[in-house]
């Protein structure tokens, strides 16, 4: 089986969009990945719609779960754009060398990004909700 490293950008959104991607593979690197990606391409307004509306069709139909949650999907877009913002990286590893937090402390981030733990968070929340008060990192 391939893994995600060895995939392009292109190739893991494609497989992520399609629900192709195997489920063992849908870690919180490939979720900050596909954040870094879906930014990149469409800027972060849109890049958090995207994101949306892939990770829930993903968590249907490949996961077949109901526990997609809107508010941790916006963070992930929200956090990874705040450090690409804050970034000369070009490429996602890079990033990732330049800010660990992203891959070893983002629970923490979360918490500090919307100021309570919505991790324990598990339904689809409306997409109206009030947009977070946002803290320095």
């Amino acid at each position: 089986m391939i893994t995600t490293d060895e995939m392009s950008d292109k190739e893991l959104l494609k497989q992520i969009e399609n629900c192709s991607l195997d489920p063992s593979l849908f870690t919180h690197e490939v979720l900050l990945r596909m954040a870094w990606i879906l930014i990149n391409k469409y800027g972060l307004e849109t890049a958090i719609i995207k994101n949306c509306e892939i990770k829930e069709n993903y968590f249907k139909n490949a996961l077949n779960s109901n526990k997609f949650n809107y508010t941790l999907t916006k963070a992930y877009t929200e956090i990874t754009g705040h450090f690409m913002k804050n970034s000369t990286a070009k490429t996602f590893d890079k990033l990732l060398k330049e800010f660990p937090r992203l891959q070893y402390n983002f629970k923490d981030l979360v918490k500090t990004h919307f100021g309570y733990n919505i991790l324990k968070e598990h339904r689809k929340e409306e997409p109206n909700i009030p947009r977070p008060i946002l803290f320095t990192f």
